[in-house]
């Protein structure tokens, strides 16, 4: 059996024969080539699989495919990560440069600035210097880049009429403060470093379009009405309805906001509600009507009114309580076995002298009165129904998530850098990061392939170059059903 090599005018071809009683006959056609690329490494696998077929008909238990020459594979890039993130970045509008490759490799390896160049030139064949890409990061114009991100997100939903702001905190690898790096309340309970807080706007659908950063220090209700009137200033709305949570919820930012306007939902804590108004909550019957909708009038003007909402939930009542038992049960552990505690816990009795003498039971009987309830403040007319503004809130979780995915997936915090262009600079390739992030999610739903098995499956996708003998030629990965099918919905095709 051997290989038998047929030349003809425009190709030549390779088969599998064997002589039989002086005739040859034919094992296996292998194909024809054109190019001389292509004819040897046709040959080769002609060569390999006349090696293949002589041991199919022997007993061995290892057998040997031997070759004179060896495929070997050279220069090999990932290039999948480029066609889909690359491409969402292109259509969202963001400026195609050193930009584009910072965020498609801030999305699939979220490291140091020195490890994502690294990274870039070995997996992804680019090659960057260190101190262009720092120099870089401090041209970042941040009005330039929210601008283009509001217009996608505007132009998605044929403009922005409701939008939610919440805050968390991001903090450094640092000991030292400075006029913006200081220590404050940490959300990543990091209190011994110093921090910013890290204000961000989403539309409905949890697409990322603006944000601002203050000083470690500040308080998350004195952003709010700094970040409102900055947006309002800078896009010019018609009409908005601002949601946010609970945090922001101030008599002055309240007042703030009927003052530019604005709409709003926000979260009402219920229990520091007047005594009177406390009455009115524990006087309504929830079993048969889960939600509460009162309208006051504003002591300045009469014709200012907003709504207080309050809506039961059975599925919340339970969880409230759940967490309550759970809690107290930690608290009675520690006390039993003289643990230390956090001695602003609510539920503790702490006499003059400071010593914690037991459990408080009135408090504990005193919160059962507001299992399952939760209150939003609104100006909204009465024509917009309960139902529907306790659902606008709601999203609110979507700000979360965007959150979520800054810290973890693209590892936002902790912050190296120590400039200020340097920070802001940063948050821009985070921000712009998570907007394509967010914008790829969407278009892989139909699919139901998430953005880390996408990442998985285009890290398989990559071109380079194969040598056999003198001959090089280009190689690319053979794509499999899912990989075709993520093209497919980003690409189109």
């Amino acid at each position: 059996m051997y290989v038998r090599k047929i030349k003809s005018r425009n190709s030549t071809c390779f088969q599998i024969v064997k002589k039989t009683n002086g005739k040859v006959v034919l094992i296996k056609h292998i194909g024809c080539a054109i190019n001389p690329e292509e004819i040897e490494a046709l040959h080769q696998k002609a060569k390999l699989e006349c090696e293949n077929l002589k041991f199919e008909s022997q007993l061995s238990l290892f057998p040997t495919v031997k070759s004179d020459l060896k495929a070997i594979l050279s220069n090999w890039r990932i290039t999948g990560f480029h066609q889909v993130f690359g491409h969402v970045y292109d259509s969202i509008g963001f400026p195609n440069n050193a930009l584009r490759d910072l965020t498609v490799a801030r999305i699939v390896y979220p490291k140091s600035k020195l490890t994502t160049i690294r990274y870039l030139d070995q997996y992804l064949g680019i090659s960057v210097q260190k101190d262009k890409v720092y120099r870089f990061l401090d041209t970042l114009q941040k009005d330039e880049l929210t601008r283009i991100a509001f217009d996608f997100v505007s132009k998605k939903n044929n403009g922005i009429a409701l939008i939610f702001y919440d805050v968390t905190t991001l903090y450094f690898k640092a000991d030292e403060e400075d006029d913006l790096r200081k220590r404050g309340y940490s959300k990543d309970h990091k209190n011994e470093l110093p921090q910013i807080v890290f204000g961000i706007f989403v539309d409905k659908d949890g697409y990322p379009f603006d944000f601002d950063f203050y000083e470690g220090n500040t308080f998350e209700g004195h952003t709010f009405p700094k970040a409102i009137k900055a947006l309002t200033i800078k896009y010019q709305f018609d009409d908005l309805v601002v949601v946010a949570d609970a945090g922001m919820l101030s008599e002055k930012n309240i007042s703030f906001l009927e003052t530019e306007n604005l709409s709003y939902i926000v979260g009402a804590r219920l229990k520091v509600m007047s005594a009177e108004f406390k009455k009115q909550i524990f006087a309504h019957d929830f079993t048969k009507n889960p939600t509460m909708d009162i309208v006051c009038t504003s002591k300045e003007k009469e014709s200012e009114k907003k709504r207080i909402i309050v809506n039961y939930s059975e599925k919340r009542a339970k969880k409230d309580s759940y967490n309550r038992d759970k809690l107290i049960k930690s608290l009675e552990l520690k006390l039993a076995s003289k643990k230390e505690v956090i001695r602003k816990n609510k539920y503790l009795l702490i006499e003059n002298k400071g010593d914690i003498i037991g459990i408080d039971k009135d408090k504990i009987e005193e919160d059962k009165n507001y299992d399952g309830l939760k209150g939003y403040w609104t100006n909204l007319k009465s024509e917009i129904k309960p139902t529907d503004i306790i659902e606008q809130y709601n999203n609110l979780w979507k700000v979360e998530k965007a959150f979520r995915m800054s810290k973890s997936d693209l590892r936002e915090r902790p912050i190296f850098h120590r400039k200020l262009n340097r920070i802001r600079g940063h948050l821009l390739l985070c921000f712009c990061s998570l907007l394509v992030m967010k914008e790829t999610e969407r278009l892989l739903s139909p699919i139901e392939i998430s953005l880390i098995k996408a990442i998985e499956l285009l890290g398989k996708v990559g071109e380079g170059e194969m040598t056999i003998g003198k001959i090089k030629m280009p190689i690319e990965s053979e794509l499999d059903p899912k990989v075709k099918a993520v093209l497919k919905m980003i690409l189109g095709h």
